[in-house]
């Protein structure tokens, strides 16, 4: 490799946020927080670029970048990243984790509002009972910290049960195919 040629910003961004997601797999979630880390701050680089440049960004980055801020606790960074995107596109785990931002800061309406528009295409079966569950348990008066917990059990479940499929699949493709990143 030449020593003159840098690993585009978004591209370790891309990297990193896989590895986070592989580390979740396997329970290593000190691991996995350290490479969100590294995403997001590979993003942050990459935005800045971006927007120095006019350039827009794709909303599979925007969408990378929010889940990656929503591990690390940057909420408001996850919901301007995720507002963006959705602007653009529809993104069922931009929903999710909007939603999930949106009830760290205590924010009820927009809880509801990302997690009722998760879409039903996205094929997510157990998030999506979980975010109906939620719904209705956080519409008055519930407590949104315990929805997130409820939340992010549905999420491990789902990605353990995902990766189970894959595994089983011929030709080992991601699941669910549509993820939107």
């Amino acid at each position: 490799m030449s020593p003159f040629f840098e690993t585009p910003a978004h591209r370790k961004g891309e990297k990193n946020f896989e590895r986070a997601r592989a580390a979740e797999l396997r329970n290593d979630f000190e691991r996995a927080k350290e490479y969100f880390r590294d995403a997001a701050k590979a993003f942050d680089a990459h935005f800045a670029q971006q927007e120095q440049a006019g350039k827009e960004i794709r909303p599979s980055r925007l969408a990378m970048a929010g889940i990656c801020y929503t591990r690390l606790g940057r909420n408001q960074d996850a919901l301007n990243v995720f507002d963006k995107a959705l602007s653009m596109k529809e993104i069922p785990d931009a929903y999710l984790h909007a939603g999930y931002a949106s009830a760290k800061i205590e924010d009820r309406t927009g809880t509801l509002h990302y997690w009722s528009n998760y879409p039903n295409w996205a094929d997510q079966r157990i998030i999506a009972t979980a975010l109906k569950e939620q719904i209705a348990s956080i519409s008055e008066e519930g407590d949104l910290q315990a929805a997130c917990e409820a939340v992010a059990q549905a999420v491990q479940r789902q990605d353990r049960e995902n990766e189970k499929v894959r595994l089983r699949s011929p030709h080992n493709r991601t699941v669910p195919p549509k993820r939107g990143y």
